[in-house]
């Protein structure tokens, strides 16, 4: 009696090589440096004409083609720190900013607390009622708040600025901290809540510390917001408390332009805002991605 052994071949399976997708893959690399390089054009073309004009003379600035090879000036910067007096914007700017994100954190943090822990009736829509008050346009408001401030006699001061800029600020406050405040884990609150804290020492001593990146971050965008704002500051401030956009604003004339002073007064108000981001960087990667990745 003789055995027979059956063998059978084993399936074969074939894996696709790795340089099958490298092509694909590096056509996807490549179109995106093309998207970031268009996109770095677009931003930074205008800012680096202007950067050029404000060190042109007129004659260099008003050519047919763009002129990159002149003499360069300090003039226009001379108009700007000398008969401007330019720094007087800047400090005005540096307050208003200062006050009003200082004012809308202390408002909107809490609330944005509030409306991410407590149990509040219709929190949704006490949510989107402040986010419908960012919606309405600053020409909307700009004339019900010029009348209001005038019966307080604050027009022209600096409380009228602040107060103005807190009314868009505020919004961004509370629907960011908001967001901050949901992502973390409620258990943590609690725990402080049973070893004795109440929920405003849960929320100042976990909860606050916890969130201080997302609340930089937010910081960060209410000055920057506050610090383009032109509308109110060009009705609501007075000889002594205009801001930097309605200080740029003062190169344009009835007649004409003075292109070089503007674009001048452009780059120096570009400057502190730059810092202020090279400065925060850390913050703002932080406090936009919190709460991105979950473990």
């Amino acid at each position: 009696m003789t055995a027979t052994f059956r063998t059978e071949a084993a399936p074969v399976t074939t894996r696709p090589r790795p340089h099958a997708r490298r092509p694909r893959r590096d056509r996807w690399v490549i179109g995106c440096y093309v998207v970031v390089t268009v996109f770095l054009l677009w931003v930074l073309v205008p800012v680096l004409t202007v950067a050029l004009n404000s060190f042109k003379k007129p004659g260099d600035i008003f050519t047919s083609t763009p002129k990159l090879a002149f003499s360069p000036t300090l003039d226009n910067y001379g108009k700007v720190f000398g008969e401007l007096d330019f720094a007087r914007f800047l400090g005005n700017s540096l307050l208003v900013g200062a006050g009003s994100t200082a004012l809308s954190l202390v408002l909107g943090v809490p609330f944005a607390y509030a409306l991410a822990r407590l149990p509040i009736r219709g929190r949704e829509w006490w949510a989107r009622f402040v986010l419908f008050s960012r919606m309405v346009p600053a020409v909307a408001l700009v004339v019900p708040m010029f009348v209001i401030f005038r019966q307080l006699d604050l027009v022209g001061s600096y409380w009228a600025l602040i107060l103005a800029h807190t009314s868009f600020n505020l919004p961004i406050v509370i629907w960011m901290m908001r967001s901050f405040f949901e992502e973390l884990p409620p258990e943590l609150e609690e725990a402080a809540m049973v070893d004795g804290a109440s929920r405003f020492g849960a929320f100042w001593r976990v909860a606050l510390p916890l969130c201080s990146p997302g609340m930089a971050a937010t910081a960060v965008l209410c000055v920057i917001f506050s610090w383009n704002e032109f509308l109110f500051a060009l009705v609501l401030s007075g000889k002594d408390t205009q801001t930097v956009p309605v200080g740029v604003s003062s190169f344009i004339g009835s007649v004409s332009i003075d292109w070089g002073g503007s674009s001048a007064a452009a780059i120096v108000a570009i400057l502190p805002i730059l810092v202020l981001g090279l400065v925060a960087q850390r913050f703002l990667v932080r406090g936009l991605t919190f709460g991105g990745v979950k473990g």
